[in-house]
């Protein structure tokens, strides 16, 4: 049984609603007077954010929305330093003055230099570690949903440092139509992460009426389909929804799992302020919520109750004031960001690595060399036994040991560090960001490179953006089995490499050799940021090195010369890598010295080595398999043309695929993929130039 409200936990509830109510109150107005250009209103759902952000303790994890602002100020103000006067007891001394806070915050909203992100994010997008008090508050993306796998994420993080502590996120009623509203949950529940999941109902999303949304008579009852447990609570009763945060946050603590609280709400205003959303409600409708306004209607209880008379409630208004006008009248005046701001690194300083081991004398016999796919799986059993921050994740990869083979016995040594996902790339990685923003290294495998598209807006707008957002690392690495030449056809067989070439915060990696396949993996799983590492299949049990004993790191962003020329410069990555070499030796036997650069990391991406190369060379010819039109190969051939041009006697050419998708018959795969006889006769072209 949850205990009855105490007068002080109801009268803390008041303020701070009040406080929110007034704040926002105060934006409203400085969004029609031209001094902020977006504001999204909390009014009506203060009932449901204050008691979540007071039920938070030290430790706790809030990841929060456009509308909760009170959450955010009930989780970062202290009650008694916050309302001195109405004996909220001792001041916390761990949380830092509520003027400095609301400062801040007011900043934040008005894009200014010293809110939270320097001006680089917009209002509630966010996010903050508070090591006073222990509660990382991450803030949102405007793709509703998503953050709900990163609060997943977040509560895994939580679980497997061995705590009891939980994460809490929110979503609106529209929200729940998304994918990542069904992944994130659904893993959660399987995994029975300490997850509170609060849906904001207040019956229209943007302008959609929930009829048109969803056929369940009450989104609740989908909780059971899940297998969580699941609760429909009047969100204008702070009362009633302090109760619902008690029982779930103790059954989260406890160990059983996710809730998924409903809060019924009305809709009391447009979806953003000014934008006109509110016409969809009836107006007698809209009528019935105006009277049922949380904030005013609560104040009516405690009234009847005795715990608010006029004295109090004016004593409790006054403060208020003070605190938002100082907060505002500060972050009006305070300066607009740096503008070298705008510049600030979209990657996190990568790591000191140790000096690569000296090469082994090479013995000759077969069983010395290494294959590409074993150097993958030393890496991982290297790291998982360096750090015990480094987790696994993906489908199949624990009892089956993965779709090749990888990950073999690794379940069985950690089996709370290999861990199973359903099939849901999306939830997986968002998974992998939360867990990854509170201190964890998630290797993610996607069993087929192609089932990334499942999972590309955590990537690129999730895990890409945080460092620049934030300023804290999210050190994830995406392990993509990619690439044809196996008679896989179209959703086994791309390259999507220069997908993520594009995006600002991603290091995208394609080891062609052994070697590199063991010490850039090892690399990138010590590195801070997100990495794209992209395995070409054909390689796996075809290409062996004999590899060094000792800690074997290759650093990212440095190309390598695997053979030296004069004549032409042939430039590869990946499997590309091995055609161009192919090319080359044959090219040797017509007198011709051809130098073949392995790019290995394409962000960073080394252009002194192939610029070297190039002055050295005069002609250059780019290969890759992914596809030619918006390949990698065209941004090789932009950087040779504006910094080398003087150094060429011929046009940069390409040797790629086709803009095909990859057919299954080998035979027809083989008509496209760029051979080495389509190298040579490419490189045959230029010399003739």
């Amino acid at each position: 049984m949850t205990p009855p409200p105490t007068p002080r936990d109801r009268v803390l509830r008041y303020a701070f609603m009040k406080l929110a109510r007034d704040l926002d109150a105060r934006f409203e107005s400085l969004l029609l007077t031209g001094r902020i250009s977006k504001w999204y209103s909390e009014i009506g759902h203060e009932g449901v954010t204050v008691p979540a952000g007071l039920a938070l303790e030290a430790g706790d994890v809030l990841c929060s929305l456009h509308r909760d602002l009170g959450a955010i100020l009930a989780c970062y103000l202290d009650p008694a330093r916050t309302f001195p006067d109405l004996g909220f007891g001792e001041p916390d001394g761990r949380r830092p003055d509520p003027d400095a806070v609301l400062y801040r915050l007011a900043c934040q909203l008005l894009g200014k230099g010293e809110g939270f992100s320097q001006g680089v994010e917009r209002s509630f997008h966010y996010g903050w570690l508070a090591p006073e008090h222990g509660i990382f508050h991450a803030g949102m993306i405007s793709h509703l949903g998503a953050m709900i796998p990163v609060a997943a994420g977040c509560a895994l993080a939580r679980r497997l440092a061995g705590t009891d502590r939980v994460a809490i996120t929110f979503i609106g009623e529209g929200g729940t139509s998304t994918g990542d509203f069904h992944e994130g949950l659904n893993m959660a529940a399987v995994w029975k992460l300490p997850l509170v999941l609060v849906v904001e109902n207040n019956r229209y999303a943007f302008s959609t009426p929930a009829y048109m949304q969803f056929a369940a008579e009450r989104l609740s009852d989908r909780g059971p389909g899940y297998g969580v447990a699941a609760v429909n609570v009047d969100g204008n009763d702070p009362d009633a929804m302090a109760a619902a945060y008690a029982r779930a946050f103790a059954r989260a603590r406890e160990g059983w799992g996710p809730t998924l609280i409903e809060a019924m709400i009305g809709r009391m205003r447009g979806h953003s302020e000014g934008d006109d959303s509110l016409k969809v409600v009836p107006s007698e409708e809209h009528r019935r919520y105006v009277a049922e306004d949380p904030v005013p209607g609560y104040a009516r209880q405690l009234e009847a109750a005795g715990l608010l008379d006029a004295e109090r409630r004016a004593g409790i208004d006054a403060r208020i004031a003070e605190l938002v006008e100082r907060a505002l009248d500060g972050a009006l005046a305070a300066h607009e960001p740096a503008r070298e701001t705008a510049w600030r690194p979209a990657l996190a300083p990568a790591p000191e690595l140790p000096p690569p081991p000296p090469p082994p004398v090479p013995s000759g016999r077969p069983g010395d060399r290494t294959s590409y796919v074993d150097a993958i799986h030393q890496a991982l059993v290297e790291e998982m036994e360096r750090d015990p921050q480094v987790i696994l994740m993906g489908q199949d990869i624990g009892r089956f040991e993965g779709a090749f083979r990888v990950t073999r016995g690794l379940w069985q040594r950690w089996p709370e560090r290999v861990l199973d996902t359903p099939i849901a790339e999306s939830g997986a990685l968002g998974i992998a960001a939360g867990a990854a923003l509170l201190g964890f290294r998630p290797v993610v495998e996607m069993q087929f490179g192609d089932f990334i598209t499942c999972g590309f807006n955590q990537i690129v707008n999730v895990l890409a953006k945080l460092y620049y957002r934030w300023q804290l690392p999210c050190p994830v690495v995406v392990r993509l089995p990619s690439g044809g030449g196996v008679g896989a056809g179209p959703f086994h067989s791309q390259n999507p490499e220069a997908w993520f070439t594009h995006v600002a915060g991603l290091k995208v990696v394609c080891p062609a050799t052994a070697r590199d396949a063991k010490g850039l993996l090892k690399a990138a799983i010590r590195d801070p940021n997100p990495v794209i590492f992209c395995e070409h299949k054909f390689l796996y049990r075809r290409i062996r090195d004999e590899l060094p004993a000792g800690d074997l790191c290759e650093p990212l962003g440095v190309a390598k010369v695997l053979r030296e020329g004069s004549d032409l410069t042939l430039v590869g990555y990946g499997a590309s890598t091995w055609t161009a070499v192919a090319a080359a030796e044959e090219l040797a036997k017509e007198g011709v010295r051809a130098e073949v650069v392995d790019l290995r990391t394409l962000v960073p991406f080394d252009e002194e080595t192939v610029l070297a190369s190039v002055r050295r060379t005069g002609r250059v010819l780019v290969v890759h398999e992914a596809q030619q039109t918006g390949g990698f190969g065209g941004e090789v051939a932009a950087r040779i043309a504006d910094a080398a041009f003087a150094f060429l006697d011929a046009p940069v050419r390409r040797v790629a695929y086709p803009d095909r998708p990859v057919p299954y018959a080998r035979s027809l795969e083989q008509e496209l993929l760029p051979s080495a006889h389509r190298v040579l006769n490419a490189a045959r072209e230029l010399l003739a130039w």
